[in-house]
């Protein structure tokens, strides 16, 4: 039987009919969860961006609710995001978990799941308030995966050949054995010396890959570039999907605009289809894409902070400084032919205005000065 102590997925819980998370309805929700049941200890757990993904208005409360230890996060780095840390504390304490999440990624590793009474589920009622009910995680196609690799971790390694019998079948064993080796040619042991192909083995956790994995998927998918996946699972803020060996976070906010109300509403466990990549998240090597287009800005869903700062340092161009230049170049060839035009069509007219005022210069005293003296001689 479960002890006294409850433990809240509070992400799931704030995030439960909503597209991002609400520190209000999560205090509601927990505030009548302790007035209907009778637990000595009631511990809330929430992911590490729990504090940056609610509204401006309550970070500063999230902030100070988890200097005072009412809310607590996982550490940093933590392999499954928060749902690890929140079954280990789980299990360590015998509680019970309040979510609206299977957890079948863990039904391999956490059998108690499955225990009566030891997974609680609740949802808002507009007019009635909070209404609690006991809950049987789901069995999907990842349950049954993460089962399957749980029982071969857990086979025992195969028998060891028998000892030869006394007599003569244990002889034949001992002179057998001198011969295969010497038979062994120089080519097999020349093959056998040579060190086994690396293989790049993928993380069994969701949203966590291996350095090998999430460096080789991130040379081969640029941000902004398409990537196929295949959807694998539900949370309470997104999906995870799988691109070859790399798990792939789908968040609410990229799988629509606007973002759906719960990821089952834009995709479904086993589809597969075309998510564009947003992030690239270099501390705990996640990978964030969607299905609406990359916006245009670095901070909005591109790159990621690391990213966005060592480009500043080595003086690379931004989306909106690539564009200005592009704009600039088509302007460039118009500019110079204005300037051409202006120049080229004052020097034709130059001459013209010479010719003008030459002409009647030469002609008026030629003319005038013949008949003054005429009229001098007749007088």
């Amino acid at each position: 039987m479960p002890s006294g102590h409850a433990v809240v997925d509070g992400s799931n819980i704030a995030t439960e009919g909503r597209s991002e998370p609400s520190l209000q309805q999560l205090d509601e929700a927990i505030t009548q969860f302790i007035a209907e049941y009778d637990f000595e200890r009631v511990t809330v757990i929430v992911d590490a961006s729990f504090e940056h993904r609610v509204a401006k208005s309550e970070r500063q409360a999230a902030r100070q609710a988890i200097d005072d230890n009412e809310i607590i996060t996982p550490p940093a780095g933590v392999i499954g995001r928060g749902d690890t840390f929140i079954l280990q504390v789980a299990n360590r304490a015998n509680a019970v978990v309040l979510s609206n999440d299977s957890f079948q990624e863990f039904h391999g590793t956490h059998e108690w799941l499955f225990d009566e009474g030891r997974l609680i589920g609740g949802k808002p009622i507009p007019g009635v308030g909070w209404v609690y009910v006991p809950r049987a995680p789901v069995r999907g196609p990842v349950s049954r995966r993460a089962r399957a690799q749980a029982d071969e971790a857990d086979a025992p390694p195969s028998k060891a050949p028998t000892k030869a019998t006394k007599g003569r079948s244990q002889k034949k064993t001992t002179e057998a054995q001198p011969d295969t080796k010497s038979a062994a040619s120089p080519k097999a042991k020349a093959t056998s010396k040579k060190p086994a192909a690396k293989k790049i083995t993928r993380s069994k956790q969701p949203g966590a890959n291996t350095a090998a994995v999430w460096n080789a998927f991130r040379r081969a998918n640029p941000l902004g570039g398409v990537v196929t996946a295949t959807v694998e699972s539900f949370s309470s803020h997104g999906a995870y999907a799988r691109a070859g060996d790399a798990s792939v976070y789908l968040p609410l906010r990229l799988l629509g605009d606007p973002a759906p109300r719960r990821a089952r509403d834009a995709v479904a466990v086993g589809e597969t289809r075309d998510f564009v990549v947003h992030r690239f998240d270099d501390d705990r090597r996640g990978i964030d894409a969607g299905i609406v287009p990359l916006g245009p800005s670095t901070g909005k869903s591109g790159e990621s902070a690391s990213q966005a700062e060592s480009n500043l340092q080595r003086g690379g161009p931004t989306v909106a400084a690539k564009k200005a230049a592009k704009k600039a170049a088509k302007k460039a060839p118009a500019k110079k032919a204005a300037k051409k035009a202006a120049t080229k069509t004052p020097a034709k007219k130059a001459p013209a205005k010479k010719a003008a005022t030459k002409t009647p210069a030469k002609k008026t005293p030629a003319k005038k000065t013949p008949a003054k003296k005429a009229a001098t001689k007749r007088r």
